[in-house]
This record gives C-alpha cells, structure tokens and sequence, in this order.
C-alpha cells in the first residue's frame, strides 16, 4: 500500500478496547480479527448517517428495504503493526469508491496516531429476487458525499 491514511480523511472514527479474547499467545490481536473490526467500524459508519440502526428513525440494519442487500466481495488487510490486549483503538471508516452496483470501504486502525491496519472491503449491492447485483440508489451516494472528508470516486 503506497498511500498510506491518515486520522484526518475519516469523519467516522469509533473507538474499541482490544479484549483478551481478540488476541492470540503472542498477546498480538489475531490477523482474522482484524475484518472483524473493520466490520464493526462500517456498522458504526451507517449507525452515524442513521441508516442502520435499531433507532426508530432509522431504516434499521438493512440499508436499502426488504427486497435489497449488500455482500462482501473482496477483501484486503495490509498489515503495519500491532494492537495487543487492553489497548484503546479506532476504527476509522470512509467510503472511498463507488461502481455502479458496489462500493468500497476503508478502514484504518489506529492506536492513537499510528497506523496499525487498513482493512479494504468492497460490497455488491443486490436485488434478493434474482440476487443479481443492482445499482446503488442515488440518494445514498449523495448521502455519503455530502457526510465525507474526501469525496469517494465515482460519484
């Protein structure tokens, strides 16, 4: 990864202590747990537009109705340190890139400025019907341009 993130390009910053539990014999939080917090920190993303929440003015934790949902199609974590049990860390979520049927989310993990991870996950959007991917709605791209630091590409 040669542009590395910084604090100042995520408006969504959720903080998280490190648990025993997340951790392996090194006292290392485990690789795997790393798209664990980056799963985490996009939830907090949505939670913070208030689309995804159990609050009664949201759309609750489906983003886009019954008849429409997002999946995981790739996923990449770039390793630059450690976080070790009991520290505080962030997790600082921005979309950076829309298609037509798909976005990509970035999460960089911080422990206070350092950067430990970034963990890139890009999602399809789909119809359940036929579950063929279906085009993002307009109104959730200009929704994350206008929350965003640095305008995603492709809106």
């Amino acid at each position: 990864m040669t542009d590395a993130p910084t604090r100042a390009q995520f408006r969504s910053i959720a903080p998280k202590r490190v648990h025993y539990h997340e951790v392996d014999m090194q006292n290392i939080v485990f690789n795997a747990n790393y798209l664990m917090f980056a799963d985490v920190g996009i939830t907090e993303y949505f939670r913070a537009l208030n689309i995804a929440s159990g609050k009664p003015e949201s759309a609750g934790f489906n983003l886009f109705g019954p008849d429409h949902d997002m999946m995981v199609r790739h996923a990449e974590v770039d390793f630059r340190g450690s976080a070790v049990a009991d520290d505080m860390i962030d997790l600082a979520v921005r979309i950076k890139r829309f298609g037509s049927s798909s976005l990509t989310s970035e999460c960089a993990i911080f422990r206070g400025d350092q950067l430990l991870t970034v963990v890139t996950i890009s999602y399809v959007h789909f119809a359940k019907a036929d579950t063929r991917p279906a085009p993002l709605p307009a109104w959730f791209k200009d929704m994350v341009a206008a929350y965003e630091v640095v305008r995603p590409e492709g809106v």
